[in-house]
């Protein structure tokens, strides 16, 4: 009786591993940033070698639409994902996700920076110069679509020091990171946000036009793009899948890999601390626009100013509390 119990007790026991290792699939969000078609090409190839690596079955879901991509991570359709910062501070909000790892450039840069410039001639070499002399100098400043040409110096240079731009400079003008640097070496402009990766770039394509132009603000590190995962994953999953994503790029094969996805040469492991300056920045903007809302009363601008400081003074604990994790 025993001997014929026993197989059928390893039966099920069998049943059980299968199952629950056939329970361990990875559904990848990634975002089309060209056609869904390349996308699906330039990640495929590291997605397979994820499936090979976890032990798990791997399929991508990839659209052009952020929405789809933080809706699938929320309702489990998704447990993967490359997003941009902003996007995944939303999804981080849920509380579903957390970030487990932050893309690296080719050139080893984790982020970028947003930057103040000014003509190498000019006697200006710190941003102090230019708010001790107020209605003195010509800025140009970015479109405001821009998060390192005006989202960015809007709120660490300006919005933190308490600065009017209007009242600071003598005349305020508006281009794109190509137009205020032209603007700087033309001597249309005292001074004109500009960024690192354009400041990169030129050093390499035109150092001649560096050389007219010098740096006198830079601000904290805008970080590269993260990678989430959900939180209800086994340990023993995460491990793995953070293990690939670390370790990925230190073969030839994998370094051309990464190159064509994203010029990338790996993946560091990070913490939802690192969303915690685009919280900062989505915050002033939410903020700034309810001041300028001329729709609103003082009393709706203000039960808006509460719910809003409320729900990121809470994400900034959440954020912050990750870092000493």
């Amino acid at each position: 009786m025993f001997k014929k119990i026993l197989p059928l007790t390893l039966l099920v026991g069998s049943m059980f591993v299968t199952v629950a290792h056939a329970a361990e699939k990875l559904t990848v969000g990634l975002i089309a940033t060209t056609s869904i078609e390349d996308t699906r090409k330039r990640w495929q190839p590291l997605l397979d070698d994820l499936a090979k690596s976890t032990g798990t079955e791997v399929t991508a879901a990839i659209s052009s639409n952020y929405t789809d991509i933080v809706s699938g991570l929320k309702n489990n359709k998704i447990q993967v994902a490359w997003l941009g910062n902003k996007v995944a501070l939303d999804a981080v909000e849920d509380g579903k996700v957390t970030v487990f790892a932050q893309m690296v450039k080719s050139d080893g840069s984790r982020g970028y920076n947003s930057l103040l410039i000014a003509s190498s001639k000019s006697p200006l070499t710190t941003f102090d110069q230019v708010s001790a002399k107020p209605g003195v100098y010509v800025f140009s400043d970015g479109d405001k679509q821009s998060t390192s040409g005006y989202l960015v110096p809007a709120y660490y240079l300006f919005a933190k020091n308490k600065i009017d731009i209007n009242k600071l400079f003598k005349k305020v003008n508006v281009g794109n990171h190509q137009s205020n640097f032209a603007a700087v070496i033309q001597g249309d402009a005292d001074v004109a946000t500009f960024n690192s990766e354009e400041m990169d770039r030129l050093k390499k394509e035109a150092p001649e036009q560096i050389a007219k132009v010098r740096v006198i603000w830079t601000s904290p590190l805008i970080p590269n793009d993260p990678m989430l995962y959900r939180k209800d994953l086994s340990p023993a999953l995460k491990t793995r899948i953070e293990d690939f994503f670390v370790d990925y790029g230190k073969q030839k094969q994998a370094q051309v890999v990464l190159k064509d996805i994203l010029n990338l040469s790996g993946f560091q492991r990070s913490t939802d601390a690192q969303l915690k300056p685009i919280a900062d920045l989505t915050l002033f903007s939410l903020l700034r626009e309810n001041l300028n809302n001329p729709g609103l009363t003082d009393a709706q601008k203000q039960k808006k100013f509460d719910e809003v400081s409320a729900r990121f003074g809470k994400l900034s604990f959440v954020l912050e509390a990750s870092r000493i994790k």
